[in-house]
This record gives C-alpha cells, structure tokens and sequence, in this order.
C-alpha cells in the first residue's frame, strides 16, 4: 500500500478521536453524541470498503467495546493515554478492512495477485475482533458491578458479541478461502450461523460461572478473551480442513498458560 493511500483513513480516525476527547473531558454520554460517533464510524467502514455492509460489523464491535470501556475508566490518568490507543486502533482497522475486502475484490478478479496485503488485512480484521471482544467484555462486566445492571444484561450483551464476532470471522475466513481457491466443504462453510450460536450460548454458560469470582473487570474481559480466542483458531482450521491434533492441543495448552497467567497475576477484587 503506497503512503498517499493512507490519507484517506486519517480524517475519519482524527474525528473518532475527537469525539472519544468530547466524552473524556465533559463525560457527557448524550444520546446524539453516541449515534454521530457510531455514524462516523459506520459511514469510514462502508465508505472505506466501497460500500460493503459486512464491515459495519467489525467497526460496530470496535465502537461499542470504546465506548464502554471509556465509561468504566470514567475521570481517571489513563484517559489520556485510552483515547490515542482506540483512535490509532480505529485507523488500523480501517487499513484492515481496505486491505482484505479491496484485496479479496481485485483478486476474485483476477485484477492483482498479492497474498501478503490480502494475508495482512484478514490478520489485521481478527486482530480488531479480539480487541473488540476484550473491550465489550471488560466494559460491560465493568458497567455490572458499578451500576448494578442485572445479570441478564451481561449475559445478553456477550452473546451478542460472540455471536456477531464469530459470524463476521466465519465469514470473512470463507471469502479468503475461495479468493485462494482453498478446497472448501460447502456444507461446513453453510453453517456460520450455527456456529456462532452455539458459542454463543456456550460463553454465556462460562460468564454466568465467572461472574462469581471476584475479579475486576479487565480481568473477566481477559479470560473471555482468553476462552475466545483458541476456539476461533480451532473452528478456523476446522473450517479450512486442515484441523490436526497439533492445532487443537496447541490451542488448548495457549488457553492453560494464557488463564494461568492471567490469575497469578490479577488482581483479584471487584474494583
């Protein structure tokens, strides 16, 4: 991707930027506030990938999980520092999503044949998933402690995400496939929405479990994450065809270290 090409994702970023200071500094969570940040991101992901809906997934994740993690963080040091780091993370998702479905575009057509941009952009686009994961997961759980929100609305708002991260995942991961001509078995690729449901109420099962331990919320966020991010991997390779026990135990052993990790090191109060 040349430099000049990269133009066109700072405006739409600068803005989310300045809207993330808005909140930060008058912590004023209006309601017009919330649908222009949500429209500026909607409108750079659909502008950006000529006019595609599927982006607005990912960059509907993205928003969400910024936003309640920054009302978790509330007035505090870290302000600062989060508002740079979702903004610079908002502009990598923008190059994410220009270079995989632009990419994927100009190769079912034949036009170029550039493995590593359309490689980068797919690595970029679950990377922002991840994120986006963490942040609703953290944020939420955040928002269930301090405001006392019941535990069905927790509940709801993971399924949610798992079941609308796993169906873009699923999806964009079958269109890398056919854009390489990967051998794909049609009824397997038939099912993302299966597989996203059923994950869903899967996590749900494991957050109802977890919401009794007392943890604080970066905390809850990172063992979500943690459970999330190996079963995408196996489901990944499962739908490619290439699923070995190698995949699957690797898997499994980076969900042992990464949760062990994660406990010896958490802080283990509801904070």
């Amino acid at each position: 991707m040349k430099l000049s090409k990269y133009a066109k994702f700072i405006f739409p970023s600068l803005i989310f930027y300045l809207m993330m200071e808005f909140f930060f500094r008058s912590f004023a969570l209006s309601w017009s506030s919330l649908f222009a940040l949500f429209l500026v991101s909607i409108s750079s992901a659909f502008w950006i990938t000529r006019y595609r809906f599927l982006p607005i997934i990912l960059i509907l994740l993205f928003t969400t999980g910024s936003v309640l993690t920054l009302v978790t963080i509330g007035r505090s040091g870290f302000q600062q520092l989060y508002t740079e780091l979702v903004s610079i993370t908002f502009f990598f998702a923008l190059i994410g999503l220009y270079r995989f479905f632009i990419q994927e575009e100009s190769w079912m057509r034949k036009e170029s044949m550039k493995p590593k941009i359309l490689d980068s952009g797919f690595n970029l686009n679950q990377t922002i998933i991840m994120i986006s994961v963490f942040l609703i997961s953290s944020g939420m759980y955040g928002l269930y402690i301090d405001f006392d929100l019941p535990l069905w609305s927790f509940s709801i708002t993971i399924f949610t995400t798992t079941l609308f991260s796993t169906i873009y995942l699923t999806r964009i991961n079958f269109l890398k496939s056919k854009a390489e001509e990967l051998h794909l078995d049609t009824m397997k690729n038939k099912t993302f929405n299966f597989y996203s449901f059923l994950f869903g109420l899967i996590i749900v099962e494991l957050t109802w479990a977890v919401s009794f331990w007392p943890a604080n919320h970066l905390t809850i966020g990172a063992i979500i994450l943690a459970i999330y991010y190996p079963y995408w991997n196996i489901l990944k390779n499962y739908l490619r065809n290439s699923l070995t026990r190698t995949i699957v135990s690797n898997n499994i052993l980076f969900f042992f270290i990464f949760l062990s990790i994660t406990i010896i090191f958490s802080q283990w109060t509801i904070s």
